[in-house]
């Protein structure tokens, strides 16, 4: 079995490892600043026509504006272009770690998000609830213990980094639309409302930890907050917060993305690894490959 791991991050070397660890032979392009890969062998994009593939894995960010991947060990753009994926054999399993518009205008065929997966969302909570935890610490004048926390969303994330937060001594409230997920951070011991009374609660919060991807932190819900408040957006692009309109209210506001891959990028990279080799051999067991 051939992989080739185009474009990423600090996760890619570990997924790397646990790739050729399970047999597979790696390529990978986009690594040009790291002078030596012992599990991998680092090829240019104009290679990739004569090699055989069976899995082509993309950053976990996917495809950006203009084909663009993250890349940050390459040193030039890299682009995953139609051209290149016409190179592609149709055995070919395409991984991406979320969905963009671009990807899907690129690749005209079936593609494994592994964000889509219940297993990884849930792994990947963990580092990032802690990057979280990290960024408040690092961001605001008071401790974590006894300050007052609000998180937007109750996914997996929001459970993950609700629960860390509440652990670390913080008074935690959580805005939820589900009368389900009302009754489960009841069950955690923290003070759910509706997300029609984010208004009302989030008056007095220390930190506001959002975690849903849609505008849920407007221009009049930011005026509701203290000026020391903080905003930790973990949504994805674009988010789900005003920056703009917390910018001109003086209010803190990061958009915190990736953070797996920035605190903890061996075991974001591990839990990926592992899962890739798992859902190949889904993928190829369903389709009789």
């Amino acid at each position: 079995m051939n992989a080739v791991i185009f474009g990423g991050d600090a996760r890619q070397l570990e997924i790397s490892r646990i790739l050729s660890k399970n047999g597979y032979h790696v390529w990978m392009i986009g690594f040009n600043h790291i002078e030596k890969i012992d599990h991998a062998e680092q090829v240019h994009v104009d290679k990739l026509e004569n090699l055989p593939i069976d899995l082509f894995i993309l950053p976990v960010s996917g495809v950006k504006e203009g084909g663009e991947v993250e890349s940050p060990y390459a040193g030039d753009p890299l682009l995953f272009t139609k051209e290149i994926a016409s190179l592609l054999p149709e055995r070919c399993i395409i991984i991406s770690g979320i969905h963009t518009p671009e990807l899907t205008d690129i690749v005209k065929r079936e593609i494994l998000y592994l964000f889509d997966r219940e297993d990884v969302a849930i792994h990947n909570s963990i580092p990032t609830a802690e990057g979280t935890l990290l960024l408040a610490i690092m961001h605001t004048p008071i401790t974590i213990h006894r300050s007052n926390v609000v998180v937007v969303g109750l996914g997996r994330v929001g459970l993950t980094t609700a629960r860390l937060f509440q652990q670390t001594g913080a008074f935690v409230k959580t805005a939820v639309r589900e009368p389900g997920k009302f009754a489960r951070a009841i069950e955690m011991g923290l003070e759910p409302f509706y997300m029609e009374e984010l208004n009302t609660h989030i008056k007095n919060a220390d930190i506001i930890i959002n975690t849903v991807p849609s505008l849920v932190l407007t221009k009049d819900v930011i005026q509701n907050m203290k000026k020391k408040s903080l905003i930790i957006d973990l949504a994805s692009q674009p988010g789900g917060t005003d920056f703009e309109a917390a910018k001109k209210a003086g209010i803190q506001a990061i958009h915190a993305l990736g953070l797996p891959g920035k605190t903890a990028p061996e075991t974001a990279g591990k839990i990926l690894g592992h899962v890739i080799v798992d859902a190949a051999r889904e993928w190829k067991r369903e389709r009789g490959l």
